[in-house]
């Protein structure tokens, strides 16, 4: 690729008959930056009925209408129309395009191939042969891009393809404004009456999506609710075998099938609940458009789809091939319009948070980038860094949550990150895991098990580890950690400090022997400048030769979203089931000494003395949280005080505050104030940690002293009594984060410290 020219792209299909993985690509090359990108499309057989579409969007594409059975032919013409288009990547989707297209891509020299993967497991074993052909040709693949994290067990430990070559690009569409003027039009040219319920499918009729599991679900919910009518959206082979079905279940009369359609957001106007069955999926496009539409939906557990679909909040997940759940579920929605108001809600919500083509279009022009880039040498032997965290257990907290976030956004071709945790696993070893990362359990059983170092050291020698990373406040990983890669002679060792102010409560951020014994580590990772000078002044850090190392700043970072809309915010209340009209101040913290939730109480109690609807939500569990719930019931607050417990889902929340707040003693960098500013909530905070380094007093908020529980009432009260202050300080704290606390910042930071060290020994 020329700086002068567009990076040209060629996308090599089957064809581009309907279906979604077909519509990804329509729909991708048609939105690729033009000044960035000069994409083509080849079908290898017929056009298929998205040609048009390609063809109106101005991306030039040709169809070479061979046959399986025509793979010399197809070859042959494939590598003279790559030759033409002298493209610099090459992407490939479905068998065939990846087997003819690697191979062509060779002949015609094209200088990148990545394979974009739609499918998972369930589709049957791939035959000895092609996984013979896949193992030939991975040499000349230079990544292979997924659709949902679901995905990589599947492909690295089912298909072996390279774990450092995988990269997930979550499917992505516009969130859907229907035009409900034709709504009354589509319903009679369906026979559908105005008073029916209607429970609709969108899915091409094979056997993966398991369209008999929705007639028998159907022909219960059927015999429940006389206004139930069925819309099967999608064509295929098999739709006089399930129009039989529907014939014998004896609902025929209740269920239309449409065939395929080119106005589903028209079709899913007429909606009320929308179902998946399937079997084996992998992130239903169908799916994303549903939510978008405002449909709470009921679908089966498989797949990517519950990356997707939060159970209980935009719609509800249920086992495969289980009719009778699936029925109830659909039949508990068409009885409560309040439930399906209150998913479609959270579902249209969820998707413009995380899922809109924009944000999709952007992640995948990023990775074509990078693999048309010269690859940044991770290590001398042409392989990514290998790092090890080491932790005592992968608790839900904020370094072992944000330390997750960074694995997924490392660049796979400069670090391969992994987990080893003293312990148990932990609760959060799962999300590590289901994002492809090894995790590994010490089992250590107390203190003094010494089995615990040398199962360390055989860990590390076993995983040839470049680096070992471990934090401050996992005391047992801080020494032991340290100590096994230097016996296991890991090449680097590194530090992180996640705190600091310690010395408010009588503690320290590292130990007196970890400063002593500070040169042995290769770097000190700190989150902030005043982190550092507070290390040197109270704690030691730099004061002697043996207390010193590399000292390196690399600040928290969160994964920033699209900016939350009134839907968003109606969502999170209606969940939280606050009133829309409140004023809504919210803390999300450990419910533990440091956090100092009496003095946010304190200060509430005093905001409701003025202002009578405030409410407070408390999110997080921890040991103070029976004092604290009896504290509040002391003060006289009553039902105007939530506290949620753990939320995996906080981002989801957080729309639904109008003011985050954090009432601690000491912090470092709270990922969950960054969070809280990235969603454009203003933010009061004690000044403490290195809060004043994220936050501008008077500019995206207000620092108060640490312990005054009156200045934060009072900062409250003014932010109750004015909205316009309140989005005035919202975006001024979302333009700061977009600047300077994004993860991928974060993850590059770490990219660049341990390439300079590696490199260096």
């Amino acid at each position: 690729m020329s700086p002068t020219r567009p990076l040209r792209v060629a996308f090599v299909v089957p064809d581009l008959a309907v279906g979604g993985a077909e519509r990804h690509v329509t729909t991708l090359v048609s939105r690729l930056d033009r000044g960035m990108f000069d994409p083509s499309v080849i079908c290898l057989g017929e056009e298929g009925g998205l040609f048009p579409a390609l063809a109106a969007s101005g991306v030039p594409g040709t169809a070479l209408h061979r046959s399986k059975r025509q793979a010399l032919q197809c070859l042959v013409e494939l590598v003279r129309e790559l030759r033409r288009a002298t493209p610099d990547v090459v992407v490939l989707r479905g068998y065939n395009a990846e087997t003819l297209g690697r191979l062509a891509a060779v002949l015609a020299r094209v200088p990148r191939t990545v394979i974009w993967v739609h499918n998972s497991e369930g589709l049957g074993p791939r035959s000895p042969l092609r996984r013979l052909v896949d193992a030939v040709l991975d040499p000349v693949t230079d990544a292979y891009f997924g659709v949902a994290h679901a995905q990589v067990p599947y492909l690295v430990e089912d298909l072996h393809l390279p774990r450092h070559k995988v990269r997930i690009i979550h499917n992505g569409v516009e969130p859907a404004h229907p035009d409900t003027g034709a709504l009354p039009a589509t319903r009679t040219d369906l026979g559908l009456g105005e008073d029916d319920l209607v429970v609709g499918i969108v899915a091409a009729l094979r056997p993966e999506k398991d369209h008999e599991t929705f007639l028998e679900a159907a022909a219960l919910v059927a015999a429940a609710d006389a206004r139930a009518r069925f819309l099967v959206v999608g064509d295929g082979v098999r739709r006089p075998a399930l129009e039989a079905l529907a014939d014998r279940l004896g609902i025929s009369d209740r269920v239309v099938f449409t065939g395929v359609r080119d106005d589903v957001g028209s079709l899913l106007a007429t909606v009320d609940v929308f179902v998946l069955s399937s079997s084996s999926d992998c992130f239903p496009m169908a799916l994303l458009e549903a939510m978008a539409s405002g449909l709470p939906s009921v679908c089966t557990a498989v797949g990517g789809v519950p990356e997707v679909l939060e159970d209980g909040v935009s719609g509800y997940l249920v086992p495969p091939r289980d009719p009778t759940t699936l029925a109830h579920r659909v039949i508990r929605l068409l009885g409560s319009e309040e439930g399906r108001r209150s998913f479609g809600a959270a579902a249209r919500s969820r998707v413009e948070a995380d899922f809109t083509l924009e944000r999709s279009v952007e992640e995948a022009q990023r990775r074509l980038l990078e693999v048309a880039s010269p690859p940044r040498a991770g290590h001398a032997a042409g392989r990514p860094l290998r790092l090890t965290l080491v932790l005592d257990e992968a608790f839900i907290g904020g370094v072992e949550m944000l330390m997750l976030d960074v694995f997924r956004a490392f660049d796979p071709r400069v670090v391969e990150p992994s987990l080893i945790c003293l312990r148990a696993a932990g609760p959060l070893a799962a999300d590590y895991r289901a994002s492809g990362f090894q995790v590994d359990a010490m089992e250590r059983s107390g203190k003094y098990d010494l089995r615990t170092l040398p199962r360390l050291v055989r860990s590390l020698r076993r995983s040839r580890a470049d680096a070992v990373l471990v934090s401050h406040h996992h005391r047992a990983s801080l020494a032991l950690g340290r100590l096994a890669a230097r016996v296991a002679r890991v090449p680097v060792t590194l530090v992180a400090a996640h705190d600091m102010d310690l010395t408010n409560v009588g503690g320290r951020v590292l130990p007196r022997w970890a400063v002593a014994t500070l040169r042995e580590a290769d770097a000190l990772a700190l989150l902030a400048p005043s982190q550092g000078e507070y290390l040197h002044r109270e704690e030691g850090v730099g004061r002697r030769p043996w207390s010193r190392t590399r000292e390196v700043v690399i600040p928290n970072g969160v994964v920033v979203g699209p900016l939350p809309d009134e839907t968003a915010r109606a969502a999170a209340r209606a969940r939280l089931s606050l009133p829309a009209d409140a004023f809504v101040a919210g803390i999300v913290a450990r419910l533990s000494p440091q956090k100092a939730h009496h003095v946010l109480l304190e200060a509430f109690a005093a905001l409701r003395r003025s202002h009578s609807r405030a409410r407070l939500v408390v999110v997080g569990g921890g040991p103070r949280e029976q004092e604290l719930r009896q504290l509040a019931t002391d003060l006289g607050l009553g039902d105007s005080v939530q506290f949620t417990g753990i939320l995996r889902d906080v981002p989801d929340v957080l729309p639904a505050f109008d003011v985050s707040c954090l009432s601690s003693v000491h912090e470092g960098v709270p990922v969950a104030v960054i969070e809280s500013m990235a969603a454009a909530i203003p933010v009061v905070a004690t000044d403490c940690g290195a809060l004043r380094d994220i936050v501008v007093d008077g500019e995206h908020g207000w620092l108060v002293p640490v312990g005054d529980a009156q200045a934060l009432a009072d900062r409250l009260c003014r932010l109750a009594e004015d909205g316009a202050l309140r989005q005035q300080l919202g975006a001024a704290a979302r333009k700061r984060v977009e600047e300077r606390y994004r993860i991928d910042q974060t993850a590059r930071g770490y990219e660049e410290l341990l390439v300079d060290l590696v490199g260096n020994r």
